[in-house]
């Protein structure tokens, strides 16, 4: 398989939004790492199901800042290496919040607005912040909470290590983060497209100033 890079998609993302990558690396290498490695393969899927409609600058965007709320979080908390107390997961629950607020200072970014605010739902109404059901989803959105939900499982973290492949895929299924429909592509492409391959970018692939 090819690796997917966001080579000659650099122009999709405006200056603005690499600063602010640029804070969040600086400010929890994870978040941002995490960040990356969702927009790869959030690229990667659609380029798969041939989902053009959904690699529009602004969407693409919206992706990569989807936590960018995380800058409004206090460093030692994100790197916690332990159980979080119920007040600390409730403060973490409020980065697609913190995110869309954020954002309204940068009018300039164009962004999807549902994409910042409700990659944390869930199908059955038990995701945050708003407990919205799948079918108040737009698609975008579900294809995000998958792919965000799978690279956060098959990255390491301080309080645990990462998942297998196939053991994210597993529990993605078997919990129903959303319709069925969704998990079906989700599943599809991961076992017809990566084949156990990672898909990796490298922030140099989209700040080709700094190489």
């Amino acid at each position: 398989m090819k690796k997917c890079t966001f080579h000659g998609h650099a122009q999709l993302f405006s200056s603005q939004s690499l600063r602010l990558m640029e804070l969040l690396r600086y400010h929890d290498l994870h978040t941002f790492h995490h960040s990356v490695q969702t927009t790869s393969y959030f690229i990667d899927f659609c380029l798969h199901h041939h989902f053009q409609s959904l690699l529009k600058p602004r969407i693409l965007q919206s992706v990569l800042l989807h936590d960018i709320g995380n800058l409004l979080i206090a460093k030692e908390l994100l790197s916690k290496n332990g159980p979080l107390t119920l007040s600390e997961k409730n403060e973490l629950e409020q980065h697609p919040e913190l995110g869309l607020e954020l954002l309204s200072d940068y009018p300039e970014i164009e962004i999807e607005p549902s994409l910042i605010l409700h990659h944390h739902e869930n199908r059955d109404g038990t995701g945050y912040p708003d407990r919205m059901e799948s079918d108040q989803l737009p698609f975008v959105v579900k294809v995000l909470r998958i792919i965000d939900s799978y690279t956060a499982m098959t990255m390491d973290r301080p309080y645990r290590p990462k998942r297998s492949v196939q053991s994210a895929v597993d529990e993605i299924v078997q919990n129903h983060y959303v319709d069925a429909s969704c998990t079906s592509l989700f599943v599809t492409y991961m076992e017809k497209r990566l084949k156990g391959k990672r898909v990796l970018l490298h922030y140099l692939d989209y700040v080709p100033n700094q190489k």
